[in-house]
């Protein structure tokens, strides 16, 4: 019995003795993984189109970390981030007949804070492993988009910025990383992550929206019709009652349901979907460790 205590007061200095707590700062690059179909972008004369596949974690990204080691080998981490978004090619069409009836110009890109916890792994003195769960604090992933629906009198042109929002999701996160001692406190590090998480859209907002609609001559519409002016909506107006092009109006938020009527008409309303925010990437930071206790 004695062996025992004494075993396990030993075994309790030790690790008191190892025991450490430590702070870094780190910045990188990442590029997209599991991308899904963003759009399909066309050719400058519009007779070739090619599918534009994306994730919105590609990106610059920074982190601010905080960490204790119970030992030598083991210790727990948790960290603060930042992603600054790459733009993502969202062009894309739709065809009614042999002739494009509609063309949307559009980049999307994501920003986001996150927040993980990771289990910390000292392989030997230089090298570590990482690994542990994510989650998206706050953010969004915004569009810029300019869109014509061709008439015979020209095209209606729309022109819009939309912000989007996100639930609250969880993902994974996974680094190995290579650590270089300059003094005993003071450590630089490079190390490849791995980030997978998706997020799930809960609403959307426009911040900027003008639709302009082309005049109607007098010709086209039969004689003695003095035609129709050039009609222009923007956000926040009434609904426009164009006798010719129908209803000009756009919902300044639209919110994202898992499930929705098939005869549902509120354009305010829509089915939700997932959107990626996974990726591959480098980091390069610094670590300042204190005191050992």
């Amino acid at each position: 019995m004695k062996n025992q205590v004494l075993l396990a007061i030993a075994l309790i200095v030790t690790t008191s003795i190892s025991a450490q707590f430590y702070v870094s700062a780190s910045g990188g690059y990442a590029i997209g993984s599991a991308g899904i179909l963003m759009g399909t972008e066309l050719n400058s004369n519009q007779t070739k189109a090619t599918n534009e596949y994306g994730s919105f974690g590609e990106g610059l990204n920074a982190q601010l970390k905080g960490g204790y080691f119970f030992n030598e080998t083991f210790g727990v981490e948790l960290s603060f981030a930042y992603l600054h978004g790459s733009d993502q090619v969202k062009d894309s069409y739709a065809m009614s007949g042999s002739e494009i009836s509609e063309v949307t110009d559009a980049v999307a890109y994501g920003r986001a804070f996150g927040l993980s916890a990771s289990l910390v792994y000292n392989f030997n003195e230089k090298v570590y492993g990482r690994f542990g769960a994510i989650t998206k604090l706050g953010g969004r992933t915004g569009a810029e988009f300019t869109r014509n629906n061709t008439t015979p009198f020209g095209p209606i042109v729309t022109v819009g910025k939309q912000d989007f929002h996100g639930r609250i999701p969880l993902g994974f996160i996974a680094a190995l990383g290579h650590k270089f001692k300059l003094n005993e406190k003071v450590h630089l590090f490079a190390e490849l992550e791995y980030l997978g998480i998706n997020v799930t859209r809960d609403n959307s907002e426009f911040t900027e929206l003008t639709i302009n609609a082309p005049a109607v001559p007098a010709n086209a519409l039969g004689e003695g019709h003095p035609g129709i002016a050039a009609a222009t909506w923007n956000l926040g107006d009434a609904p426009l009652n164009h006798p010719v092009y129908g209803t000009l109006y756009a919902p300044s938020k639209i919110t994202y349901e898992d499930e929705l009527s098939t005869s549902n008409t509120d354009p305010s309303v829509a089915l939700s979907e997932v959107v990626p925010y996974s990726s591959f990437g480098i980091n390069f930071g610094i670590t300042y460790t204190f005191n050992k206790k």
